[in-house]
Parts: structure tokens; C-alpha cells; sequence
């Protein structure tokens, strides 16, 4: 395994260069060791088994021109005396691997043109008579021009065959890197644009949360002399309030940049409109149903918010699906919020559809898993609870 990685990695220049080595090797003993040839017919055809075989080291720059000239030597040689594709099937060898190299060539013009001359030369050397004059016969001139033809053309295809399966393979892949530079895009560009709605939100929160504060500081003002104790709540809950306000900005400073959007005017959404969400998907075929477990606990507004876009998300990518059943469950725990949706469609790509509301879970602290089911789908959400005893009294 680790050789034939070598090889792989190995310049393919070099190893037509040993190959050409190679197969000049064996038409070399090939042509000293067979029997029945003269002298001179022999050391003619150790010059032109060199010239003959030297082509497959450049095989790859000049494809057409490496057959044709393999080739053109058979037939040059043959008055001379050379003993070429006559006398052992080793000499074959450089036809074949020449003819796929045409066939495999990026120029389909210039490999069939290639292919022709080659066969034309072949040709010529099953019908030009010898050194001494003397042909070997119509029957055996048919016979070899066949096994030239035979050589030649179905090497070359398959050379055709591998250059188009190579071709369409290079372009199945370069569609899939595509594919999945959009699809990466795509994820990235939603992600951005849940993070910059969610800086939005969070804009509008923190800025309810100081309106409140203000007003609760107001009133204590009023009431710090005619009533103590309710100016103490009051600055009490301006604390709390505080508290809420800081965290909601310390996840807003980190991440968002500040965007004008007519919606801030509006209020929020909370898990109290699920009901009214449900509703309004009555239309899209989707009939879903809702469960609660534990008694339902006063939760911040970002909380509350995430809770609400989880389900909302969930639900949009059932709707998407064409989805016809699911389920909400609400799960109040004493220190986080379970949130379970199902649905009675798979989605392929469940990562990346709730990459961006995972993004808000993450942001609060939470977690947030989907997978598949049988047919279907279900998004596991975890949001931890803030809990407001960790409030310090005042001390007046």
C-alpha cells in the first residue's frame, strides 16, 4: 500500500520515462533472443525497437504524435530489415500503450486523426514487401493488417472511454465543490442573518428593561418619604430588572451592529402567543399539538423570546416539508426550560436548517440537538433558568 501510494504521488513524466525503459528492455531481449534472424535483420531492429518504444515517454505532452511516429518507424524499418510486430508479441507492447494514450488525449480531433494515420501505417506495413522484395501473401497481409486494426482501435476507445469518465468525474466533483460552497454560503448567510435579528431583539428588550427601570426609579423617588417599604420594592425590582438588563447586553455587545428596523417598535413574542402560532399554520395542513409539564414560571424576556423562535423554527421547517401532524412540549423545570417539537417529515439537512437557531440557543447558554426519526423529525432545546432569588437586597 505504502508503494503504491509512492507511485501515485510520483511525477507522471518520470514514470512514462521508466516505462519507455522498460518496454525497450524487453523488445531488446526480445529481439537478441529470438531465433531465425539474421545478423544484420537483428541489429536494424535493436536500432528501431529504441526509436519505437522512446515515444511513450512523452506519451502525455504529445499524444498523437508519439503513436504516429511509433508507428511511422514499423513501416521505415521494414525495407531495412527490421523485424518489428513480426516476430514476437512483445513488440505490441508500445502500440497499446500508445493508441490509449490518443484515445485519452484532451484533443478528440487530433486522437482520431491519429488513430487513422496509425492504422494507414499499419497498413503499409502488412502490404510493403521486404528487404529482400518478397511479400508474405494476400491471406497473411489481410491477417496482419487485422491484428494491427485490432491493436489499435480498441485501446484507443477504451482510451476515449477512461478520457470521458475522467472528464465527467472532474466535473461531478467541481459540482459538488460547488454545491457545497453554496450550501456553506448559504448556512453562513442565514446565521448571519439570525445573529443580526437577534441583536435587534435584544436591542428592544434591553431598551423595555431600562423603560421599566426608569419608571420604578421614578415612583420610589415619589415614595421614598410617604412609604418606605414600597419605595424599597421598587428598588428592589429596579435591581432585578438591572440584573436582567446587563446579561441581555453583554450578549448584545459581542456580536451585533446596530440596525434600524421597524419591528423594534413592536413588542416581542413569548411563549404565551404559541397558542396564536399554532393558529395561524391551521392553513398549511399542519395540525399540531401542544403539552406542558410542571406549572409554568415567570421566565426573562430573552428567555421567553428564545423559547418562542425555537418552536417557531421548528415548525416553519415542518410547514416546509409539508409536514401534516406534530407536537410541542413545554417541560418547566426548576432550573431550565425543556422545549421538544416533532414533526412527521425528515429534513435532510437538519444541521445546517437549525444552525441559526442554534446560534440563539448557544447565546443563552442552552443547547439545542435535533435528529432524525422514523419519518420524521425531532429538535431537542435546553435553556437554563435564571433565577431571580440570586437578587441581593438593598440596604437602606
Amino acid at each position: 500500500m505504502r508503494l503504491l501510494g509512492r507511485v501515485s504521488r510520483a511525477d507522471a513524466r518520470l514514470l512514462d520515462a521508466v516505462l519507455a525503459a522498460v518496454v525497450t528492455v524487453a523488445l531488446e531481449l526480445t529481439c537478441w533472443l529470438s531465433p531465425g534472424v539474421s545478423t544484420h535483420d537483428r541489429a536494424v531492429t535493436a536500432v528501431a525497437a529504441v526509436l519505437f518504444a522512446a515515444p511513450i515517454a512523452v506519451r502525455r505532452r504529445w499524444p498523437a504524435g508519439a503513436l504516429v511516429f511509433s508507428m511511422a518507424v514499423v513501416v521505415i524499418s521494414m525495407p531495412l530489415g527490421g523485424q518489428l510486430l513480426t516476430n514476437d508479441n512483445a513488440y505490441i507492447l508500445s502500440p497499446l500503450v500508445l493508441s490509449y494514450s490518443a484515445g485519452a488525449a484532451p484533443d478528440a480531433r487530433r486522437g482520431t486523426i491519429a488513430l487513422i494515420l496509425a492504422v494507414a501505417l499499419g497498413a503499409g506495413w502488412a502490404f510493403l514487401p521486404g528487404e529482400d522484395g518478397s511479400t508474405a501473401g494476400s491471406g497473411q497481409d489481410v491477417q496482419a493488417l487485422f491484428v494491427v486494426v485490432l491493436a489499435l482501435a480498441p485501446t484507443w476507445l477504451i482510451g476515449r472511454y477512461a478520457r470521458r469518465h475522467r472528464w465527467r468525474t472532474s466535473a461531478f466533483r467541481a459540482l459538488a465543490a460547488r454545491a457545497s460552497a453554496d450550501k456553506d454560503s448559504h448556512r453562513a448567510a442565514a446565521i448571519a442573518a439570525e445573529r443580526a435579528r437577534i441583536g435587534s431583539e435584544l436591542q428592544d428588550i434591553i431598551a423595555h428593561s431600562v423603560s421599566a427601570m426608569v419608571i420604578q426609579a421614578g415612583s420610589a423617588r415619589l415614595l421614598i418619604r410617604a412609604d418606605p417599604k414600597q419605595a424599597r420594592d421598587s428598588i428592589l425590582t429596579v435591581e432585578e430588572t438591572g440584573r436582567q438588563a446587563l446579561s441581555d447586553l453583554r450578549r448584545l455587545l459581542g456580536m451585533l451592529r446596530k440596525d434600524a428596523d421597524p419591528r423594534a417598535l413592536s413588542p416581542q413574542p413569548g411563549l404565551s402567543q404559541i397558542a396564536a402560532l399554532i393558529d395561524s399554520l391551521h392553513g398549511t395542513g399542519l395540525t399540531c399539538v401542544r403539552h406542558t409539564i410542571g406549572d409554568p414560571v415567570d421566565l426573562t424576556p430573552g428567555v421567553d423570546l428564545v423559547a418562542y423562535r425555537v418552536i417557531q423554527a421548528a415548525l416553519q421547517a415542518a410547514v416546509a416539508r409539508h409536514a401534516r401532524n406534530g407536537s410541542i412540549t413545554v417541560d418547566y423545570g426548576s432550573r431550565e426550560l425543556g422545549l421538544e417539537v416533532r414533526g412527521d417529515r425528515a429534513i435532510d439537512d437538519l444541521d445546517g436548517t437549525f444552525a441559526p437557531i442554534g446560534q440563539r440557543v448557544e447565546l443563552y447558554r442552552g443547547e439545542l440537538r435535533v435528529e432524525a426519526t422514523a419519518g420524521g423529525f425531532a429538535l431537542h432545546a435546553r435553556l437554563p433558568l435564571e433565577p431571580a432569588g440570586l437578587v441581593r437586597p438593598l440596604a437602606f
